[in-house]
């Protein structure tokens, strides 16, 4: 995601990752992490993950409630793409990146034809993980 935010970041493209939770909990490979006992827990979560992932893209974490998630399908990885007029022209159950930039290279060369953009990520050269 990192990627596509640096590709579009002089167009008029925003991203808005959300942290909801951690989906793997104390299992194998993520002893070390359990569930959010409290917000604060929650965001030092997702303060983590910043640095992990190295985002430089400000990331909103949803409550301990998860309404947001779930208004947005409570899948684990869900993206979604919505035009200016508010219209979501993608949807997928997790992000694949180059499908992402096939999108966003159609909306932003539309939008602005004088300034045309190309797809040029691959998926297998990112994590399709947040």
């Amino acid at each position: 995601m990192e990627q596509l935010r640096q590709k579009y970041s002089d167009r008029d493209v925003a991203f808005v990752p959300v942290y909801v939770r951690e989906p793997h909990a104390g299992e194998h490979g993520f002893t070390e992490y359990r569930k959010h006992e409290s917000f604060e827990h929650k965001l030092a979560y997702a303060e983590e993950l910043i640095k992990i992932k190295d985002l430089e893209t400000p990331v909103a974490v949803d409550g301990m409630d998860e309404a947001v998630h779930a208004i947005l399908g409570d899948l684990p990885n869900v993206v979604y793409v919505v035009d200016k007029a508010g219209t979501i022209v993608y949807k997928a159950p997790w992000l694949d990146a180059a499908k992402v930039d096939r999108v966003l290279a159609q909306l932003v060369s539309a939008d602005d034809p004088s300034r045309p953009v190309w797809p040029t990520i691959e998926t297998k050269h990112l994590s399709s993980a947040i």
